[in-house]
C-alpha cells in the first residue's frame, strides 16, 4: 500500500500535467493566434496608416500646389491692381495738367479775346471817325468845286469887261 501512497500522487501528478500540458498548449495556440490576429490587424492598421500617410501627403501636396497657384492668382491680381491703380494715377495726373494747361490756355484766350474787342472797338471807331470825315471832305469837296464854279464865273465876268474896254482902248 506504501506504492499505492506514492502512486496515486504520482498518477494525480502525471494526469495534472497531462492536463495542464494541453491546456496549455491550448492556450500557446490561442494566444499564437490572438498574436497572429494582433500582429495580423497591427500589420494592416500600419499599412491603413501608411495609406492614409500617402493619402495625406498627396492631399497636402494637392494642397500646397493649389495654394502656390492661388498665390501666383493674387500676385497676379495684386499686380494687374496695381498696374491699374498706377495707370489710374497717371491718367489721373495728365487729366489735371491737361485741365490745367486747358484752363491756362482759355484764361489767354479770354484776354486776347477782350484785348482783340478792345482793338475792333478802336477800329470801329476809327472807321466811324474815317467815314466821318470822308463824308464831311466829299461835302467839302462838293462846296469847294461849287466854289471854285462860281469864282470862275466871277473871275470871267469881271474879265469880261475889261477885255472889252481892252480892245477898244487900243485903235
Amino acid at each position: 500500500m506504501k506504492k499505492i501512497y506514492l502512486l496515486i500522487p504520482l498518477l494525480a501528478l502525471l494526469a495534472f500535467g497531462l492536463g495542464y500540458g494541453g491546456f496549455a498548449r491550448q492556450r500557446q495556440r490561442e494566444e499564437a493566434e490572438l498574436k497572429a490576429r494582433a500582429d495580423a490587424d497591427h500589420a494592416a492598421a500600419l499599412r491603413q496608416e501608411a495609406a492614409e500617410g500617402e493619402q495625406a501627403v498627396r492631399a497636402a501636396l494637392a494642397a500646397q500646389a493649389q495654394h502656390k497657384q492661388q498665390l501666383a492668382e493674387q500676385a497676379a491680381r495684386d499686380h494687374a491692381d496695381q498696374a491699374a491703380r498706377q495707370a489710374a494715377l497717371t491718367a489721373r495726373d495728365e487729366a489735371r495738367d491737361e485741365t490745367a494747361r486747358l484752363t491756362r490756355e482759355a484764361d489767354q484766350l479770354r484776354r486776347d479775346l477782350t484785348d482783340s474787342q478792345a482793338a475792333l472797338t478802336a477800329l470801329q471807331r476809327k472807321l466811324a471817325e474815317t467815314r466821318d470825315e470822308q463824308a464831311f471832305l466829299q461835302r467839302f469837296n462838293a462846296q469847294a468845286e461849287a466854289n471854285r464854279r462860281n469864282l470862275e464865273g466871277v473871275l470871267r465876268k469881271l474879265a469880261a469887261p475889261a477885255t472889252a474896254a481892252a480892245p477898244a482902248a487900243q485903235p
